[in-house]
């Protein structure tokens, strides 16, 4: 009789057909002491995601538990983890993986557990990250600290979503599964995610790489709000003040400080979005604007007085880069 999984990774997929079993090898790949296993949700993809799904969930089913969507549940609701996924898990931990994305070290299930089970308050458990393109060559790096350390959580809650890479997370499943009711706030599930892990225990960060996240997928949620429209990054925007203003409460105001600076981060957005630049560059908000490089400055300016042209310079330049990768 089998054991029972310490953990579950869940690994959402959508019209990720080049990537996908990159993605599943990277956890099949784990040593770990601990039974784990994958709950793998393709959510009606139209590229041949789901057949290979299908064929790994064929080949290793006291693995991998596989659902099929025939109707694409993005569509229906966008929280597709907390909502669809996390309900199912039955394992004390619960790993993220996303079908675009992979994970580098063999040890990184088995190192994370070690810890969680030695350390019964730590509550969320992070890595270092590589950031890699389509062809999976290192572009970037996700490393917010040179060490192996426990988070500050005003780090996390300065950094936003952009602190550490969703897919190096482990965390216990029953802190999921009561995310607070303002968690629904923001499509990007990682944020909510990140911040009660933090806030609730404590947040151990590894400084080995444990996993590669690939930028500049077609249909990720990074592409999608950086090519969306001005309205729709002033919607994200606002919705992330309300998290950010539900987490300050909840933890009873022990971190309003950096909770301010994270909301006043996303007003700064916001008047960017809206090219209002003047008021961009006063107080709260003339910190962030000093931070921008030289070309992102020039770059407001241009949307601001030359919007039309600026749209055209930046899409020919996006298409270039799209067509080297």
């Amino acid at each position: 009789m089998s054991m029972e999984p310490l953990v579950t990774v869940i690994l959402p997929t959508h019209n990720h057909a080049p990537f996908i079993a990159h993605a599943i090898e990277s956890v099949l790949m784990q040593q770990t002491s601990y039974p784990f296993d994958i709950l793998l949700h393709d959510d009606a993809s139209t590229d041949g995601t789901a057949d290979i799904c299908r064929q790994y969930a064929a080949k290793y089913p006291e693995k991998i538990t596989l659902i099929a969507q025939t109707v694409n549940q993005y569509t229906i609701d966008r929280r597709i983890q907390s909502h669809i996924l996390i309900p199912r898990v039955k394992a004390k931990y619960t790993a993220i993986l996303d079908g675009d994305d992979f994970w580098v070290d063999p040890l990184k299930l088995q190192r994370q557990l070690d810890y969680l089970e030695s350390h019964p308050n730590c509550t969320l458990c992070i890595g270092a990250a590589n950031l890699v393109d389509v062809k999976d060559r290192v572009i970037g790096r996700v490393a917010p600290y040179a060490e192996s350390r426990i988070v500050d959580p005003a780090d996390m809650i300065r950094g936003g979503g952009g602190f550490t890479a969703t897919n190096t997370i482990l965390m216990p499943t029953q802190l999921l599964k009561d995310l607070p009711k303002f968690a629904d706030y923001i499509e990007a599930e990682d944020i909510p995610f990140q911040l009660l892990g933090a806030l609730k225990g404590y947040a151990w960060y590894d400084a080995e790489t444990l996993i590669a996240y690939r930028l500049t997928v077609p249909g990720s949620w990074s592409t999608r709000q950086y090519a969306s429209s001005m309205e729709t990054r002033i919607k994200t925007s606002r919705d992330i003040i309300a998290l950010n203003e539900g987490y300050d409460e909840f933890s009873g105001g022990k971190y309003h400080d950096a909770f301010t600076e994270a909301i006043h981060y996303q007003e700064f957005l916001i008047l960017c979005y809206r090219h209002k630049l003047r008021e961009a560059m006063k107080p709260p908000y003339r910190m962030f604007y000093d931070r921008l490089s030289t070309n992102r400055k020039i770059r407001l300016r241009c949307e601001k007085y030359f919007p039309r042209l600026t749209a055209r310079v930046v899409a020919a330049i996006r298409s270039y880069r799209s067509k080297r990768l």
